[in-house]
């Protein structure tokens, strides 16, 4: 007997609601994946907590507190250290990105992101 294995589940951190919207639908449309929203790193780090992911995509700019750290807890709690993180940013310049894999990411994007390429970079990552 075949058994249909479940989605993929992902976990989006960005405060720009217009881009949530855009990376959920791509996601969840063309990659068949189960997103999940959280628009500041308190929240990203509470979806993190009570849910199974497997992958969490996190924007630098957040209204709480800076991504990296919330990659740094992310890659520090036991729970969700293995999970991959794709940083998804507007911050470019190579200090940056160099602290960003040093702290644990395993991706980096830049923005304005391309779509077709965010679905490359994500299925790459989960597979």
């Amino acid at each position: 007997m075949f058994f249909k294995s479940a989605p993929k589940k992902v976990l989006i951190i960005d405060d720009d609601p217009s881009l949530l919207r855009q990376l959920r639908f791509r996601l969840e449309t063309r990659e068949k994946l189960n997103v999940v929203l959280a628009e500041s790193g308190e929240s990203g780090l509470e979806q993190a907590a009570n849910n199974d992911f497997d992958l969490i995509i996190l924007d630098w700019m957040l209204p709480d507190m800076q991504g990296i750290d919330v990659l740094s807890e992310f890659k520090s709690d036991k729970q969700t250290k293995d999970i991959p993180v794709l940083m998804l940013t507007g911050r470019n310049k190579l200090g940056e990105v160099e602290e960003a894999f040093s702290r644990g990411a395993d991706g980096y994007l830049t923005k304005p992101i391309e779509l077709g390429k965010l679905g490359s970079k994500v299925r790459e990552m989960l597979a």
